[in-house]
């Protein structure tokens, strides 16, 4: 049983994490300031210019 409850909690946890990165990114794109500062600095990560020194 407690395992039964583990994975619900886990599960519950994880549907709550989901839903609030869902929610933080809709309040980033309601502003395009702040969504195009966003995008700049995820992209900047993702793909960085390595030649640069």
């Amino acid at each position: 049983m407690a395992e039964t409850l583990d994975a619900a909690l886990e599960s519950l946890r994880r549907e709550r994490f989901y839903d609030e990165m869902a929610a933080a990114e809709r309040r980033l794109r309601d502003d395009p300031v702040v969504w195009e500062r966003f995008v700049a600095e995820r992209d900047a990560w993702l793909n960085p210019d390595l030649s640069a020194s």
